[in-house]
């Protein structure tokens, strides 16, 4: 377009500098050129409109994806008692993995990635497969009720665990539980080889660990809120 502009100044300049006054046939050349001119005009408003609405409605999904996800990692952070842990269920009687939405979103703000909940039905032992630190992870997550008498997690939950990461050659798992871990569970996962390792997260611990995230996160979030989606 902007040789077509230099190309009508050249030619005015032209016959302004001969004496001649412009032909008819340079009048209907400027009308063409006048008319492509406010062609090009009209498409480069519309494009810049449609650019700016568009522009505009992605600023917006981005912002409330990243208020989403501000959401996402308070609620994981709002529990302060162990038996707030129980509401999880009570609230949401059709999402039976609620537990374990729950747990990635904690794996999350512990600094994991690739996260990834497994079917309900043949889990194979573990409900989440996650990495941190270039090593994959298999957690498995139990919502308990702990006020049931003898309502442990037991050594046979642990051993699946385990069976599992030995058939896949994972080295390392987490159980997360809401209750208590047997002393059976506890001294099978002591007692496993240097090379595979499981960490154990019950009730109390779980409370422990989300007052440590809470220190730790509570300043980013605040951060992240005061942040704008776009630059």
């Amino acid at each position: 377009m902007s040789y077509i502009i230099l190309l009508f100044f050249d030619i005015q300049f032209i016959f302004i500098l001969s004496g001649h006054t412009i032909s008819k046939e340079c009048d209907l050349m400027n009308s063409v050129i006048y008319l492509l001119l406010a062609f090009m005009t009209i498409f480069l408003i519309s494009k810049t409109i449609e650019f700016y609405y568009k522009h505009k409605d992605l600023s917006i999904e981005k912002e409330m994806l990243r208020i989403e996800k501000i959401k996402a990692k308070a609620d994981v952070l709002k529990i302060i008692r162990k038996e707030e842990f129980l509401k999880l269920k009570g609230n949401n009687e059709n999402d039976e993995n609620i537990f374990e939405l729950y747990c990635s979103r904690l794996l999350q703000l512990m600094g994991f990635e690739d996260i990834q909940v497994t079917p309900l039905v043949a889990d194979g032992g573990k409900d989440i497969i996650a990495t941190k630190d270039g090593e994959k992870y298999y957690i498995e997550c139990k919502l308990w009720d702990w006020n049931i008498e003898n309502h442990y997690v037991d050594r046979p939950v642990v051993q699946k665990l385990v069976g599992a990461m030995v058939k896949d050659r994972v080295k390392k798992g987490i159980i997360f539980t809401t209750t208590n871990f047997s002393n059976g569970a506890i001294e099978y996962a002591n007692g496993l080889p240097e090379d595979i390792q499981v960490q154990l997260y019950d009730g109390d611990k779980l409370v422990f660990l989300l007052e440590e995230l809470r220190d730790q996160w509570v300043p980013k979030l605040a951060d992240e809120i005061m942040t704008p989606a776009m630059q």
